[in-house]
């Protein structure tokens, strides 16, 4: 197979993959206390459940988005694209002996996907009138958000959105759902 072919090809498979990771972490880690005594009292697994759970739903609850901030006080909604290269390595490493494409394809899907996710999440909290907020495809996805603080169990991925597919956590709008959404400017 062509270089380029490969590439293409382990670029979708890897972004499947990485959408069934944020909705399996989102969903499991950020919204679900730890079941085993043991990690409960991990500092980190505590931190990313208050932090995302309680502090970031409670925020955005009534008022699905507020003023821009500056850089660096956002840091409650954004990923951390280092963290994300270095969570991809244990994947990577796994990839490297059936494929090198696929083992240097994931890192780059892994910064695509933080970099992209903090454009459209941060978008979405803080509108800032991006060049992208007012394309129809950026209004589904922040109704498709909304909807996941108006129903935590619903609507886990935040960019793309193929995991909630697969795991059938898709959200349906109700007639307040669609209310609150137009009040708050994106329906």
């Amino acid at each position: 197979m062509p270089l380029a072919l490969q590439i293409i090809a382990w670029f979708v498979a890897l972004s499947v993959v990485m959408s069934i990771v944020e909705h399996q972490v989102h969903a499991r880690m950020m919204h679900k206390r730890p079941k085993l005594a043991f990690l409960r009292n991990v500092r980190a697994r505590q931190k990313m459940f208050k932090s995302h759970a309680i502090e970031h739903h409670r925020q955005y609850l009534k008022e699905f988005h507020d003023e821009p901030v500056p850089h660096g006080e956002d840091r409650g909604i954004r990923l951390n694209v280092v963290e994300g290269l270095v969570e991809s390595l244990p994947l990577t490493l796994l990839l490297a002996p059936f494929s090198y494409v696929g083992a240097l394809t994931f890192p780059v899907v892994v910064c695509l996907h933080h970099l992209t996710w903090n454009l459209v999440h941060l978008e979405m909290h803080k509108p800032r009138g991006s060049f992208f907020s007012q394309w129809p495809l950026y209004k589904k996805l922040a109704q498709h958000h909304f909807l996941h603080h108006r129903h935590p169990d619903k609507n886990f991925n935040v960019f793309l959105l193929v995991g909630d597919w697969l795991f059938g956590t898709m959200a349906t709008p109700t007639a307040a759902d669609l209310e609150a959404m137009k009040a708050q400017g994106i329906a």
